[in-house]
């Protein structure tokens, strides 16, 4: 029998585990109305800021399932505990950070490693703290929830360290945030695992986190060679290894990842033939709720990720904005995610069956974007995208409302922890693709665009033009009008004049047609979305019962 914490504690509990989410969600953006700062603090390119920001939800995607199954095996209370160890120190090495190679160690792999093992515990936490029906769903709502909330609003907390304070001082409040939780961990009853002792599935492991790496990582380097073919020579060890105009190294990665997915795929079915542990259960796609619910969790964040990522960079280097003015333009979004978790957890998901409020949450993110695209061409204020914004987050706290726990509750207590795990390592692969191929697509339009502006402008012989173009397409990066001039202050006049004006009409061009892959994701998750099973209003589910679900082979318990 599961324990769950005494009724007049319960409030406490929840303040500690979504205190604890909201720190690890709120990594993923905050920094994005940075990365001018951050470029000029560490001496980089706005491309290594990113892949920064990309890393720490890629190593959070790869070690996901692991961390859960640790969790398992060591006890979920235990798992949370050592993971906020590990974030705390990497935490403190962020804050202290003197390079972008320590800075990296410290946000992207530390952090991101805490954060694998102390999510999937927090939600089988939840489990053990709440008792099943309306008090767990309504804490699962809230988990979900503040989620969401902590990605729209990272940019605004981002925004206010960094022009008022100091962007090491966001990561040392963290540290504070942690230190209270490790003061509040004997209210937390733990959520023992329930059947035999299990090993550690290594062969399993390895190959899931290799190619989920390796899958990621291709589509990170998407924004410096290509998508499809490679822009520049690729070097390696001081060696050619593709040459430009060859298959990009991102198609290269990705089909090596995916086959890797694939082994993983063959050698846990393999285990699990033979009674072997695996590192995760496949049975539980058989369950529709977890196979579309992941999906569903994916492609919400690739939009909320992607927007976020390509708001900040235009309103930066389009509009000179500074971190809190771009961290204020996000806010609409913040709001809206706020409203939207709020009145979809308590009044719609009370009348409407929760696949209904799912997809009026993607059609809501769809209009959105299709209206980021629309006003972003000719923006010259943040305030023109309070619209686009507001009704992305609309359609992200109407989702992440009810998502979450329509998974959790389609699955028996003693699979939450792995089933946490897929919908983690899905909400982080979104983050991570929505950034990356945000930033990829921006770039790849950019270069196009400005190559061919470049070769119809009369300024330049076709010598220079040559030599530009090249430049363009070997050095692809968005900059601002200001560090343009800098760069070509020896041109001549009417040289710097036509440079200037053909990167700010590739920018501004880059950074509109994003919104229509933004758009195009929303779509699809969308179609994923219909695959959702027709499950009841919470005021009317049943309760849950292990065995009862008709989801699919696999399938344990009917939704709460």
């Amino acid at each position: 029998m599961t324990t769950v914490a005494a009724p007049q504690k319960t409030g406490r509990v929840l303040v500690v585990i979504l205190l604890a989410q909201f720190i690890i969600v709120v990594d993923s953006t905050f920094m994005n109305v940075s990365i001018s700062t951050l470029v000029a603090d560490f001496d980089t390119t706005v491309t290594g800021i990113q892949n920064a920001i990309t890393l720490y939800t890629l190593v959070m995607a790869a070690f996901m399932i692991a961390g859960a199954k640790v969790g398992d095996i060591i006890g979920r209370k235990r798992a949370f505990v050592i993971g906020l160890c590990v974030y705390s120190v990497g935490t403190t090495v962020t804050a202290l950070s003197p390079t972008l190679g320590v800075f990296i160690l410290g946000w992207s792999v530390l952090e991101g490693l805490g954060s694998a093992m102390m999510l999937p515990a927090m939600m089988s936490l939840i489990v053990s703290n709440f008792a099943a029906g309306p008090a767990r769903a309504q804490a699962y709502a809230g988990f979900a929830a503040i989620a969401g909330i902590a990605a729209g609003i990272g940019p605004i907390i981002g925004g206010l360290f960094t022009s008022y304070l100091s962007w090491r001082l966001a990561f040392a409040s963290e540290l504070l945030v942690a230190l209270f939780i490790f003061s509040q961990l004997k209210i937390i009853a733990d959520a023992p695992y329930r059947g035999r002792k299990q090993r550690f599935d290594v062969p399993g492991f390895l190959l899931s986190a290799a190619g989920l790496i390796i899958v990621v990582l291709g589509i990170v380097l998407a924004s410096a060679y290509g998508l499809v073919t490679t822009r520049t020579d690729v070097v390696v060890l001081g060696q050619v290894v593709l040459t430009a105009g060859q298959v990009s190294p991102t198609v290269i990665l990705v089909v090596l990842g995916l086959l890797l997915l694939i082994g993983f795929v063959l050698v846990e079915r393999r285990r699990h033939r033979r009674d072997k542990d695996t590192l995760l259960d496949l049975e539980l796609f058989g369950i529709r709720a977890v196979s579309a619910g992941t999906s569903v969790q994916l492609l919400q964040y690739v939009v909320l990720t992607g927007v976020i990522f390509a708001v900040s960079l235009y309103v930066q280097m389009e509009l000179a904005y500074s971190a809190i003015q771009s961290g204020l333009t996000v806010l609409p979004l913040s709001l809206a995610v706020l409203l939207a978790a709020a009145v979809s957890g308590r009044v719609f998901s009370k009348r409407f069956r929760p696949r209904s409020v799912i997809l009026t949450g993607f059609v809501i993110i769809v209009l959105g974007a299709m209206a980021m695209g629309l006003l972003a061409r000719d923006a010259t204020s943040g305030a023109e995208f309070i619209v686009g914004l507001a009704l992305i987050g609309f359609g992200t706290g109407t989702i992440v409302s009810q998502n979450q726990n329509l998974i959790m509750s389609s699955v028996a207590a003693q699979r939450s922890n792995e089933t946490s795990g897929v919908i983690n390592t899905a909400q982080n692969i979104g983050a991570s693709l929505g950034t990356s191929l945000a930033g990829a697509l921006i770039l790849s339009v950019f270069v196009l665009t400005a190559t061919t502006l470049i070769d119809d402008s009369p300024a330049f012989s076709t010598a220079e033009q040559s030599q530009l173009s090249q430049a363009v397409t070997d050095k692809a990066q968005i900059v601002s009008d200001a560090q343009l001039g800098d760069a070509v202050a020896d041109y001549p006049a009417e040289q710097q004049d036509a440079a200037i004006e053909i990167n700010a009409e590739a920018r501004q061009t880059a950074l509109t047609v994003v919104y229509a892959g933004l758009a195009l994701a929303g779509l699809l998750g969308l179609v994923v979305a219909t695959r959702l099973p027709k499950t009841a209003p919470l005021s009317r589910a049943p309760a849950a019962t292990a065995g009862s679900s008709s989801d699919g082979p696999g399938a344990d318990e009917a939704p709460a």
